[in-house]
């Protein structure tokens, strides 16, 4: 292997174990000590005034909200979209960018949630659900990772402002959607929410910088 290929791979690695280092570390403080302060109360009182104000057409339509980021939709989408790009771009690294991060993600978040149990919300859920994985929240993780790496690349490989615009507004729009539409259904505190997007533009972040360099086009 290339020794820059190595030292990006090694970079990645660094950056993803300081980053899971850093969320399993607020998962603790938020499970053992913010829980039974304002920030738990706070999580508590949304998440109850959410199940209040269910109604046929808000579960109908935030069970499409959620299929935006659902694991398997996700899946398949990104191995659709890695073929795309690899056949489209001709070039190795567009496809890379996009399936590591997707995945790099994933990773992280399953390590996470599954070193930081937390309850669901003590509200009835609308669908089915590991009842401690909480912590963090992976749909919105996941949806800012595939989401805005799609916007990342919109600018990176075309210059059709349409698409570079269509696609950033996607990437802005739909993860907080996602997150909200899961609060609705009683699988995630606001925390949980807060941390996934957060991991999720990190990561993106990470990614970005290692795998497509500024004069990359």
């Amino acid at each position: 292997m290339p020794r820059d290929a190595l030292r990006r791979a090694g970079v990645l690695l660094a950056a993803g174990v300081l980053l899971l280092a850093v969320v399993v570390l607020v998962g603790l403080l938020l499970t053992h000590v913010l829980v039974h302060g304002p920030v738990g109360h706070l999580d508590d009182v949304i998440e109850r005034s959410l199940a209040r104000s269910r109604t046929g057409l808000g579960n109908s339509l935030t069970f499409a909200g959620t299929q935006l980021a659902e694991p398997l939709n996700v899946e398949v989408a990104l191995a659709v979209l890695v073929l795309l790009l690899a056949a489209i771009t001709r070039a190795v690294r567009p496809a890379l960018f996009l399936a590591v991060t997707v995945i790099g993600e994933s990773a992280i978040y399953f390590i996470a949630s599954s070193t930081v149990p937390r309850d669901r919300p003590h509200v009835p859920r609308l669908g089915m659900g590991d009842p401690i994985a909480s912590y963090p929240s992976g749909h919105a993780a996941a949806s800012v990772c595939l989401y805005g790496a799609l916007a990342v690349l919109a600018w990176r490989l075309t210059s059709r402002r349409a698409l570079q615009v269509g696609l950033t507004i996607v990437a802005i729009v739909v993860p907080p959607l996602v997150g909200l539409c899961r609060m609705y259904r009683g699988f995630h505190h606001l925390t949980d929410i807060v941390v996934g997007l957060l991991l999720g533009v990190t990561w993106l972040a990470v990614t970005t910088r290692v795998l497509l360099p500024a004069a990359t086009r």
